[in-house]
């Protein structure tokens, strides 16, 4: 069975981080979105896959190529124009031949694969399987509502009414090879398609009670992170790794070859050190951080749920929370991010759409690649900073996008 993984779309929601990648390039939890799903299915027994590219394509070729890497087999198929998830899935038509495929979206994250509960529902029905998840809220997401044997009943990509479903897709497909003959129908309007599976009773749920998000916003980096950190219960701690003197370990703790520990240094878990980082002396690495490789943190600084994609400096004496920084960011001494407002109200993120309302009263920054900010600035709750962005003084306390 092949795989086809929706990668080609930009994602404006995500910016500053989909400026300079694709949205699948995303790196949780120690590596990218990708990546992981990638393992995912390798470990379901699917090594076929197709990734369907546009936006920021040779970030992805130039990591994985053709998958050996990985043990998989990787082709890609660009979408010029980009025309929707039908546009997408008619150009991998000639790759899939007559057999059942797998359709993912390249946004999603999940803890497991739900391979074989979508197998099951297609062996006893057939026609469509999709994975449903129960998310705490439905709002955001295409809401999908369940009769007997899970057939799914009825289904609202973009819902208005305030009466949502509780289910919602999961962005992952079991489907037969006739879909393109629907596909072909609707003029590759895929909810249509969705539709029509429904209206011929050929389309059925499969339950997804794992782990599961749908990253489309920056602070959805951090949730989807704590997520995977969260079934860590073991550590890993490389050979090579050099503990400099006094240094204190503490719960689940993924760290990488080549990495330095300063004396004095407290790590607390569950939290990820990429390879080649290097960590100050009487620095403190709080659960749920995750540092990309090459990483670089200077003396007397303290990291609490934060993200770094890699090959980053932060300068001595810094303060950074609940927060997600690109790669070859560099921070001057002092540094500090604010994240809790005086009120302890919900944060707000500035955007191309306006404020959005986090649902967080605990938010940081979010700090594009090649980003240089200088000693001593304060960044506000919910500060977004957009790649290449080089300091000045005014940039304390206000959000630059």
């Amino acid at each position: 069975m092949k795989a086809v993984i929706l990668a080609a779309a930009p994602s404006d929601r995500l910016r500053p981080f989909t400026e300079t990648r694709a949205k699948p390039m995303i790196r949780v939890a120690g590596t990218t979105i990708l990546e992981y799903m990638m393992r995912s299915l390798k470990d379901a027994g699917i090594r076929d896959i197709l990734i369907v590219v546009n936006h920021m394509r040779d970030t992805i070729r130039d990591v994985f190529g053709h998958g050996h890497t990985l043990g998989i087999s990787v082709d890609y198929v660009e979408q010029e124009p980009l025309d929707g998830i039908g546009g997408a899935l008619d150009r991998c038509r000639p790759q899939l031949g007559e057999a059942p495929f797998l359709l993912i979206y390249g946004d999603i994250l999940a803890t497991g694969f739900p391979f074989h509960r979508l197998s099951e529902e297609f062996e006893v029905h057939g026609g469509g399987v999709a994975a449903v998840s129960l998310p705490r809220s439905s709002a955001e997401f295409g809401n999908v509502y369940l009769g007997q044997d899970m057939r799914i009943e009825g289904f609202v990509e973009k819902p208005t009414d305030r009466h949502l479903a509780n289910h919602v897709l999961a962005g992952i497909f079991l489907l037969p090879p006739t879909v393109f003959e629907l596909l072909s129908e609707k003029r590759n309007d895929m909810e249509a398609v969705y539709q029509a599976l429904i209206e011929r009773n050929q389309f059925h749920g499969a339950l997804w009670d794992g782990g599961w998000i749908d990253i489309t916003r920056p602070w959805h980096i951090l949730e989807a992170n704590k997520m995977l950190l969260d079934h860590w219960d073991d550590s890993r701690i490389h050979r090579t790794v050099k503990l400099e003197g006094n240094v204190h370990l503490e719960g689940p703790l993924y760290i990488e070859e080549g990495v330095s520990i300063g004396t004095g240094s407290v790590l607390k878990g569950p939290c990820f050190i990429g390879r080649g980082s290097y960590i100050g002396n009487n620095t403190l690495i709080r659960g749920y951080t995750s540092l990309g490789p090459e990483s670089v943190v200077g003396y007397g600084t303290e990291l609490k749920n934060c993200v770094l994609f890699g090959k980053s400096i932060l300068g001595r004496l810094s303060y950074i929370g609940d927060s997600v920084i690109g790669e070859r960011v560099h921070l001057g001494t002092g540094v500090a991010t604010v994240n809790l407002k005086p009120d302890r109200s919900d944060i707000a993120v500035a955007g191309d759409e306006g404020e959005v309302s986090t649902g967080m009263n605990k938010l940081g920054a979010f700090i594009g690649d090649d980003v240089t900010i200088g000693a001593r600035h304060v960044l506000g709750p919910g500060t977004r900073i957009r790649s290449g962005f080089q300091q000045d003084d005014r940039i304390t306390l206000d959000p630059v996008l």
